[in-house]
């Protein structure tokens, strides 16, 4: 096996220096820390130095930052970035979560990633999945989830960002975003003999050409996938290419570019890839090490859990509580194992959904009942924090196919052949190409579908969902003021529901017996809530999966609309079947029972425990991501999203918290 620094050097980046790799609780969250010398101008050093304990920070900081994924990461980038205004002090703590050491799994699109950097925590009993539990999925890492996930890169449409406009939130409609969308990026046009296989675009004008998140497209695909633009054959003579074509024979168009706010039909998406040397292209490798050694003004804090923010008697946020976590591990007494950091200018929370809510109800800002009944002071009654929470519900439907005609190879030689992956991975290293290219268990061959080309029954959909009762879609608890928010937010994605332009289903394809359905744009609610003032202990995590009626309705029409896929006649040449649920599973009530005991809650995107609404809608925050009644507290991170955009979520925060770093720096110019 090579050595951490041989595969660093084979992909042309730079080896981190070494860190602590201890097993971390799940309760860990991710902590920045960012400092200016207004404060105090001692120097922090030469560098944007990595600590592991707390006592070799200063007691006070411009900015603490919570949260050292996606978000937390640009954030801190960009509040460090200005070069006049050094000698500012910044640091970034990872409160939790370790830095990871360059593996090929984080590095390296088909390997998958170390295990050891994700956490999967459970719900309750889902009653609309036949009552059971469901996995709640996590990063813990520096960089958050763009350093484990997929890969895949695309915005969503221009209506999503709209409907956030729409519910009282100025400068957060599409237009307002794309500069943020094209800040964050730097584009790599496809190759031209790439371009000539897939429905991909030469425009690059939806694009960014300067920004630190590498995108493009991996160098390979499998045969099964390509276009219907290649007419070509395998080795054995098999002819290739028919995803695309079967979506072109039941009316469903390609879609060259689906980057620029309409991104429905069969496309080739982006991936945040690396072109030149075909890696992947994470928060860390984007905001991070490109200025680690060279900012003076920038800490990252590792190993330390947040447990409370600190709120003083005028409602300002003044600093953070961290504990050690290696201290929660082992038995013994650490000198640091409760430290008390200062902000002299705004916490900004962007611990990432599952856990931005729980560390504002613990430290006292939520639902006033809740907060009461578990002991804790109350400090500003929100009723919105935990609530609003939304993922993307997802079935793996299997196929097989006739393996005879099939035009090698296909993606489960991972499972069955490790010669192949052997083989697969020495190309790779030697020359950048081959099927290692493509992200483990994902891709870029997708088919997002508008609920009018899901079925020409989308108006009685429509008015289907008009006639529910909203107030039994809301968890148990929820305000009143929510359900005025809640009729806002149906009101809108309603709208998007009538629309060509905006997808509400996704169906993905790597050319294996497993394919991806997922409801991307649900109705449902769900909560995340504290039931313990222990900050270490984890929340009641409900998703409220299938709780509208509506969300089973177009999940049915797309699992009908999957079979016609399946059966389409340019399959027919290589013996496409469905296998589960099976083609016994006839008649809209055999299918939704099957629906409820395949699917799973999460397509790993959670959004929108801290909404970004009206206060009087239940909302969280204002349009400047401050907490509604605390000075010097905002959140930057997917729990603002008042409701989820139609796509995958790495994309969308990094502008959310591009724009956000914007505003942080508007106000301190005004302050």
């Amino acid at each position: 096996m090579a050595s951490k620094s041989a595969y660093a050097e084979r992909l042309m980046l730079p080896v981190s220096r070494p860190m602590i790799a201890a097993a971390l609780p799940l309760s860990a969250l991710l902590l920045l820390l960012v400092q200016t010398a207004v404060v105090s101008p001692q120097p922090l050093g030469t560098q944007a130095t990595v600590v592991d304990s707390a006592s070799s920070l200063k007691d006070r900081y411009d900015y603490v930052v919570v949260g050292g994924g996606t978000s937390g990461l640009v954030v801190a980038n960009r509040l460090t970035e200005d070069p006049s205004a050094l000698p500012r002090r910044y640091l970034d703590s990872a409160d939790g979560k370790q830095r990871d050491k360059l593996e090929p799994g984080v590095l390296v699109p088909g390997v998958p990633p170390p295990t050891e950097y994700s956490r999967n925590y459970q719900s309750v009993p889902q009653p609309g999945l036949n009552n059971r539990p469901q996995s709640v999925y996590s990063a813990a890492v520096v960089g958050g989830a763009t350093v484990i996930n997929g890969m895949f890169f695309n915005r969503g449409s221009a209506a999503d960002y709209d409907s956030w406009l729409k519910l009282g939130n100025p400068g957060w409609g599409w237009e307002d975003l794309l500069p943020y969308f094209k800040k964050s990026e730097t584009f790599t046009p496809a190759p031209e003999g790439l371009s000539t296989q897939y429905p991909i675009s030469d425009d690059l004008a939806p694009h960014g050409t300067d920004g630190p998140v590498q995108s493009s497209f991996a160098q390979y695909q499998y045969p099964v996938l390509k276009s219907n633009q290649c007419n070509g054959v395998d080795d054995r003579g098999m002819h290739i290419g028919y995803f695309y074509p079967a979506w072109n024979s039941i009316g469903v168009p390609s879609n060259l570019q689906p980057n620029n706010g309409r991104p429905v039909d069969a496309f080739y998406s982006t991936l945040s890839l690396t072109a030149f040397n075909q890696s992947r292209c994470s928060a860390t490798t984007a905001y991070f090490r490109p200025i680690e050694g060279k900012r003076p003004n920038f800490h990252l804090l590792t190993l330390h859990s947040v447990t409370k923010i600190l709120i003083n008697k005028e409602k300002r946020a003044t600093g953070v509580e961290v504990e050690s976590t290696t201290h929660q591990q082992a038995s013994g007494y650490y000198t640091d194992m409760y430290h008390d950091i200062r902000a002299s200018q705004e916490v900004i929370v962007a611990a990432g959904a599952p856990r931005s809510p729980q560390l504002l109800q613990i430290s006292g800002v939520g639902p006033r009942k809740l907060l009461k009944g578990l002991g804790i002071k109350v400090i500003q009654d929100l009723p919105g924090v935990g609530y609003n929470f939304q993922d993307q519900p997802t079935m793996f439907a299997g196929v097989t196919y006739d393996y005879s005609k099939y035009p090698l190879p296909t993606p489960s030689y991972y499972f069955t052949n490790q010669s192949w992956v052997a083989e697969q991975l020495a190309i790779y290293y030697q020359n950048r190409t081959g099927p290692v290219t493509l992200p483990y268990l994902s891709g870029s061959t997708v088919a997002f579908l508008s609920l009018q080309r899901l079925t020409d029954q989308y108006q009685q959909i429509i008015q289907s969902a008009k006639q529910a009762d909203l107030r039994k879609v809301l968890p148990a608890g929820a305000d009143m003021t929510l359900l005025e928010g809640y009729k806002a937010q149906q009101s809108a994605i309603l709208a998007d529901y009538g629309s060509p332009d905006t997808a509400v289903y996704e169906m993905g394809m790597l050319g294996n017996e497993v394919v991806p359905l997922t409801l991307i744009k649900p109705l449902s609610r769900g909560s995340i809530l504290i039931n313990s003032s222990d900050p270490l202990t984890d929340p009641v995590f409900d998703y409220g999966t299938f709780q509208h009626p509506a969300d089973m309705q177009v999940f049915i029409a797309s699992y009908k609309k999957f079979r016609q896929f399946v059966g389409a006649e340019p399959w027919r040449a290589v013996g496409l079947q469905e296998t589960l649920p099976g083609p016994s599973v006839q008649g809209d009530g055999a299918i939704e029972a099957a629906i409820r005991n395949i699917t799973v809650s999460t397509w790993s995107h959670p959004v929108g425990t801290c909404a970004m609404m009206p206060k009087e809608h239940g909302g969280v925050l204002d349009p400047q991501l401050r907490v509604y009644g605390i000075k010097g507290l905002s959140v930057v991170d997917a729990s603002m999203m008042p409701i989820i955009p139609a796509t995958h979520t790495s994309a969308p925060v990094y502008a959310v918290a591009e724009k956000a770093a914007d505003l942080i720096k508007q106000r301190r110019r005004r302050s």
